[in-house]
């Protein structure tokens, strides 16, 4: 309102100044605006570095701690394959991998019988840190993978010198032939990791990024988890610090055998560089001119764009190194003698390790690069459904391991055993199989063992069952002398007391004679006394020689095993009757129905072994607790065989029982008198010696009936038998 009153000049004055001060607010705004946009460039700038940077430190420590780890668990599952290992053998596996790890300090095979250790002189570090490798154990056979421990000091290299390491154990486990189960713990794969150098390269990569190394285990106690640390700087949070980017660190965690890991990446600045590179930094953005600032971004992000092209250089070093590294642990793994193979169900390609050619004689001209065919030509035909149905059955597999034996026969001629440990490595979008790979073992001298040590372990047990059923006959015959003999031993005590009182009598009346007072009636009674007593002592003698002959037959045909024509029914009754004496002793009752008539040509010895073993099984285990208990043998006939059969009215046998009661040793009274070979015995009488069958039938609570049916002509022996 004032410019009216102004002269023209005064007005363009003002109107310049007007000018000038638009200008230089919007040249200040501008300004500002670019220096906020170069500012915020600036930050993304740094925190990509960082984030490369730190991608890259991640990517070697990870790298290094794989393949170690991989390392460790190829030397458990060498220590499975070669459970024998010695100690030389041990040294120099130890001595390769030290080579390829520079990082592993020690490595202790830790068995359960011995301990190897490498360097030998290494064996105190496993007792410095006892409790963190007994917790790792613990967790390592649960998961039955390696599991590593928290950090501890462990003395290394110069006396007295001691610096942070951590350790890693594997679970070895001996496994069952053709199964693949767990058979036996064997023990443990210790390895001590030496942490500045398996750190190695991922400190070096930030130490060209002029930053510092944090290693933390986030698992570890409060205070104790620091596993690396190469700067004396305060570590900060992750990420930006208070819009200062250069301050920040950047964190990542890393996952080491079953424990967490965070790296931390610090870079080191100067005190008081901060300040200055901002100051700097707006005198730049206010002095220079547009063309210059945009000089400075161009140079900026050239510089940008050069460091991120030589961390993708790293990358791909570390990649090859890697590459290499599988290459070394493959040739680990081949020197070991096992043939490694790799099938792709999709194309039927079958690929196979140099030692493959090795074992099997063929070069890999003569199989070629595919060797399916070659393969399925070469194994056993007995072996070839076995091995297709495996693959055929690959998707209704539980897990993705698996393992197979067969025949191949080599390119001498000759058949050897190979042992094949699988593992499916890839399946497609519906889960069915489509890449399996595996080792191949040569288990020839094994299985020859087994094949050898079944035939023995069948002769043995042929021969022990011979010589107890040989040993139950002997016992059985003893049992029937001690019950005879306690039965005889009434009719023999009558007959002497009776004989002493006819003596004692006849003296009586001879001296009645001689003086000559003998009187009619004293004569009459004494004639009257000699009958009775007579006839007294020859019931008792009669009864005597009827039981000595029926265990005259009985003991013939139990020490013999004579073959000759005889009555069932008698011999049934000659068995019983010489069992009575021992059988009357408790409120149980056998009773016999059986028609006369019945010939057989057999052998009467194992035929009352057999009924002797059923009568007694009846009482000592189906009438226990029980009052009054009752056995029925019936017999019945038709012109070729005989039927018998055994009933009892006890306890009954339980499902479980029934399936077992015929295997040797097996008894429910083992500890309380029972053998365990009743049953078998019975078993192995009535179909090898009397050429018969024998089955049983029981409910619980109702009893149990044995049915036995025997050829009236017993077949003949068998011609190992005659011989003996």
């Amino acid at each position: 309102m004032f410019l009216p009153s102004l002269s023209p000049s005064a007005k363009r004055l003002a109107t310049d100044l007007v000018m000038l001060l638009a200008v230089a607010a919007a040249g200040a705004l501008c300004t500002a605006a670019v220096y906020d946009n170069l500012q915020e460039s600036e930050n993304l700038r740094i925190f990509e570095r960082r984030s490369a940077l730190a991608g890259t430190v991640q990517a070697a420590l990870d790298r290094d701690i794989t393949s170690l780890v991989e390392s460790i668990r190829g030397a458990a599952l060498a220590a499975e394959s070669q459970p024998d290992m010695r100690r030389l053998q041990f040294n120099q596996y130890a001595d390769r991998l030290k080579t390829m790890h520079p990082g592993l300090a020690a490595l202790q095979w830790q068995k359960t019988d011995e301990t190897f250790n490498y360097p030998e002189d290494s064996a105190p570090w496993s007792m410095q840190a006892k409790v963190q490798l007994t917790e790792a154990q613990k967790d390592a056979r649960v998961m039955v993978r390696p599991v590593g421990t928290a950090p501890f000091k462990v003395a290394i290299g110069q006396p007295g010198e001691s610096v942070t390491a951590v350790a890693v154990t594997v679970p070895v486990y001996r496994r069952k032939p053709g199964s693949g189960n767990i058979d036996q713990f064997m023990g443990f794969m210790n390895a001590l990791i030496h942490m500045p150098l398996l750190a190695r390269h991922a400190i070096y990569f930030a130490d060209q990024a002029d930053s510092d190394l944090w290693i933390q285990d986030t698992a570890a106690p409060q205070g104790s988890g620091l596993l690396l640390s190469t700067g004396k700087a305060a570590i900060h949070t992750a990420g930006h610090d208070n819009g200062h980017p250069a301050k920040a660190d950047y964190a990542l965690d890393l996952e080491f055998s079953m424990r967490g890991w965070q790296l931390l990446v610090h870079p080191r600045l100067a005190q008081g560089t901060t300040g200055g590179v901002r100051q700097a930094q707006l005198a730049l953005l206010l002095g220079l001119t547009v063309t210059a600032a945009l000089t400075i971004l161009l140079a900026r992000n050239q510089i940008n764009r050069r460091r991120s092209e030589t961390a993708s250089e790293h990358e791909q070093v570390l990649r090859e190194e890697l590459l290499a590294e599988q290459y070394r642990l493959k040739e680990v793994v081949e020197s070991t003698g096992v043939a490694i193979w790799e099938y792709d169900l999709q194309q039927r390609f079958l690929s196979v390790s140099e030692r493959w050619h090795v074992v099997s004689g063929y070069s890999r001209q003569e199989l070629g690069d595919n060797v399916l065919s070659s393969w399925l030509a070469m194994v056993h035909p007995e072996d070839q459904p076995r091995i297709s149905a495996t693959f055929a059955d690959l998707s209704n597999l539980q897990g993705d391991r698996f393992e197979y034996e067969y025949r191949m026969r080599q390119k001498n001629g000759q058949w050897m055993w190979v042992k094949s440990l699988a593992h499916i490595v890839a399946r497609n979008g519906l889960g069915h199989p489509t890449k399996v790979a595996g080792i191949n073992l040569e288990v020839t001298l094994e299985k020859e063992a087994e094949i050898r040590i079944h035939a023995l372990n069948a002769s043995l047990e042929a021969q022990m069952q011979e010589a107890m059923a040989r040993s139950e006959a002997r016992a059985t015959l003893g049992t029937l002398i001690a019950s005879v003999s306690h039965e005889m031993a009434t009719p023999m005590g009558n007959s002497m007391m009776t004989a002493s009182t006819l003596v004692a009598q006849a003296n009586q009346f001879e001296q009645q004679m001689v003086a000559g007072t003998l009187k009619r009636s004293e004569l009459a009674q004494f004639v009257g006394q000699v009958q009775s007593g007579n006839q007294l002592l020859l019931r008792n003698l009669e009864r005597a020689v009827a039981l000595l002959k029926n265990f005259r037959q009985v003991a013939a045909d139990q020490a013999s095993e004579q073959r000759r024509g005889f009555d069932l029914q008698q011999s049934l009754r000659e068995i019983l009757d010489t069992l009575a004496p021992s059988l009357k002793r408790q409120s149980h009752r056998v009773l016999l129905d059986a028609p006369e008539g019945i010939r057989m040509d057999s052998y009467p010895g194992p035929l009352g072994q057999v009924l002797i073993n059923l009568i007694n099984n009846a009482y000592l285990h189906a009438f226990e607790g029980m009052e009054q208990g009752e056995v029925r043998i019936r017999a019945t006939a038709d012109e070729s065989h005989v039927t018998l059969v055994c009933t009892d009215n006890g306890r009954g046998i339980a499902a479980d029982t029934l399936e077992k009661m015929f295997q040797p040793f097996f008894s429910t009274r083992i500890g309380r008198g029972g053998t365990g070979l009743g049953m078998s015995i019975v078993e192995n009488l009535v179909k090898a010696t009397l050429g018969g069958t024998l089955e049983v039938q029981s409910t619980v609570g109702k009893g149990t009936t044995v049915t036995i049916k025997l050829p009236r002509t017993a077949p003949e022996p068998r011609q190992e038998e005659e011989g003996a």
